[in-house]
């Protein structure tokens, strides 16, 4: 089967009707989650995550009763071959499946201190960086970021990876350096221009379009 990723915007759950139809649809081990969150916005990006991840296993004929929780407190399919992950950052969600283990990761575009890139990236990274100019700059940061977390997640590690413990390199292919599992990873970026950047990576490189979800038409 192909990578598929989706994406979508929370911002439809803002009125409190809708936002209580939703919950109301949750499975025990999300609302349990999100119950868990003390803002808003992370419990909307919570519910968002599912949502998503609802329409894109209805896509492939999988029924979200079939979700248990595995022992490292991450749900999974039973009795399928079927990788998936989530991310979300602000308003917006992603969700990526796979038949291969998969990563994600969207983050929205702002400014931000780069001097965490100097610490923790390789020094190719942010002289890739620090050779553009002005807001560039940061698109570049958060370029290297969603990549690198894509494959943090990607290889089941996440933030237990350091991020100089592999380097991305930029170009076509887009290309990873590492000796974490000597697996080959392919990578996909996405733009939709709405501010933010999104990337998925996979050991099954054959990745379909981003599509945009209206998550209301999922409830």
């Amino acid at each position: 089967m192909k990578t598929l990723t989706y994406c979508s915007d929370t911002s439809f759950l803002d009125p409190p009707e809708v936002y209580s139809k939703a919950y109301g649809s949750m499975p025990e081990y999300r609302r349990r989650k999100i119950d868990w969150f003390v803002f808003a916005k992370d419990k909307k990006l919570s519910m968002g995550v599912e949502l998503l991840l609802r329409n894109a296993l209805g896509e492939l004929g999988e029924d979200m009763k079939d979700m248990v929780l595995v022992k490292n407190g991450k749900p999974a399919l039973r009795g399928s071959d079927i990788q998936f992950n989530l991310s979300h950052s602000e308003t917006k969600v992603m969700c990526s499946v796979s038949d291969a283990d998969v990563g994600c990761d969207v983050e929205m575009i702002r400014p931000i201190d780069l001097d965490i890139a100097r610490r923790y990236f390789f020094d190719s990274e942010f002289r890739a960086i620090e050779s553009c100019e002005g807001a560039d700059m940061y698109d570049q940061f958060y370029r290297f970021w969603t990549l690198k977390e894509s494959f943090m997640k990607a290889t089941g590690l996440g933030m237990e990876l350091p991020l100089n413990a592999f380097k991305i390199a930029l170009g076509d292919p887009i290309t990873v350096e590492q000796s974490v599992d000597g697996r080959e990873y392919r990578f996909r970026e996405f733009s939709v221009g709405d501010g933010y950047r999104y990337a998925c990576c996979s050991v099954n490189g054959d990745f379909s379009p981003m599509q945009q979800v209206r998550l209301d038409k999922v409830l």
